[in-house]
């Protein structure tokens, strides 16, 4: 059978015949990956969510060569939000109609589980409707290092403290390019062992990819496949995020030209191809910005993310796009699809 045959049939493929898919034009791209977003969800409907990321502190341990955000990387002074500062954006999202607060920090060598576990439940207890999205892999991994716990343990805790998901960054699951960029950062294998526990503990992720690394087309299909592998073996990501890293005012600056729009929208199309086991992909707008979002829409994407008022790490590499719930909306129709507002569950509020 002809590959486009057996895309169009339903029928998932190998990681092999993924290669053939290289040289395919944005054309065909677009055609298969709509194809496969009409089995995983034929709706029409494109999800957002009205949400704040709340970046706590730039003080960080892994020093990644592709963050122009950490203290080290000479573009943002060292920070460190106090308590009361983070409680207070958290109060004034919810104030602005936020359903979701999204945390995320550097590795920061004072700041240890305990004083996580303390802050979710202050927040848990004063806004018990506010979605906790928070932590990333390695910052769990951090913390549990720091404890001497498992990883296991250490995410019971901050469930039981009011964590109700975890953002699933996974930069580039290629070990060769995290020990060459970010060695810092948990391994490949952590990664995994943070995903199966919160399968255990009947919590949810994402699950994303941050490309232009310098890796290469087949290691881009090796990172999906790992996401494929964990979701068979776990339904832990409720959706996929892929977007090109800003490598403006990084380490890497001059080293990686940055991806372009026709290579980020096929490897969008490529991820919504091959991951037939994840219903929601999002666009990433973050990095590429409303209009783009808009022709995402046709190449396999059915959620745009969120609104993330004050979001600072891509900001950083001096990309700042931003967004309103009102101008998220407009995009979704301009694209010809219809808009819905969700929950961290990916349920539809309205």
């Amino acid at each position: 059978m002809d590959l486009f045959e057996k895309i169009y049939s339903g029928q998932r493929i190998s990681a092999k015949e993924a290669m053939e898919l290289k040289n395919a034009s944005l054309y065909d791209m677009s055609g298969l990956a709509s194809a496969r977003l009409k089995m995983a969800d034929a709706s029409g409907e494109v999800g957002y969510i009205v949400n704040r990321m709340i970046n706590y502190s730039n003080v960080c341990m892994a020093q990644c060569k592709f963050c122009a955000f950490h203290a080290r990387a000479g573009r943002v002074n060292a920070y460190t939000m106090s308590d009361d500062e983070i409680f207070n954006l958290c109060r004034e999202a919810v104030e602005r109609g936020g359903t979701q607060i999204m945390l995320q920090g550097g590795l920061h060598p004072k700041f240890k589980l305990g004083w996580a576990c303390a802050l979710l439940r202050r927040i848990k207890e004063a806004f018990p409707k506010l979605w906790l999205h928070v932590f990333s892999p390695s910052e769990i991994v951090w913390f549990a290092r720091g404890e001497g716990i498992s990883v296991l343990e250490c995410l019971s805790r901050l469930k039981e403290s009011g964590a109700d998901s975890v953002p699933g960054a996974a930069d580039m699951l290629i070990g060769r390019i995290r020990s060459q960029l970010c060695n810092n950062k948990c391994t490949v294998a952590e990664w995994r062992q943070v995903m199966e526990a919160l399968s255990k503990l009947g919590m949810y992720s994402s699950a994303t990819m941050t490309f232009g690394l310098g890796e290469t087309f087949a290691e881009r299909i090796e990172h999906l496949d790992i996401v494929r592998q964990i979701q068979d073996q776990t339904g832990v990501f409720k959706a996929f995020i892929a977007w090109p890293v800003s490598p403006e005012n990084t380490a890497i600056e001059g080293r990686f030209a940055r991806v372009g729009a026709p290579e980020f929208l096929h490897t969008l199309a490529l991820s919504r191809i091959y991951l037939d086991n994840v219903k929601y992909v999002q666009s990433g707008w973050l990095t590429e910005g409303l209009k783009m979002a808009e022709v995402a829409l046709n190449f396999g994407a059915n959620d745009v993310g969120g609104v993330l008022m004050n979001e600072m790490v891509v900001r950083a590499a001096g990309i700042d796009n931003r967004a309103t719930a009102e101008n998220m909306r407009r995009v979704i129709v301009n694209a010809g699809k219809i808009p819905r507002e969700r929950d961290g569950l990916y349920k539809t509020i309205s």
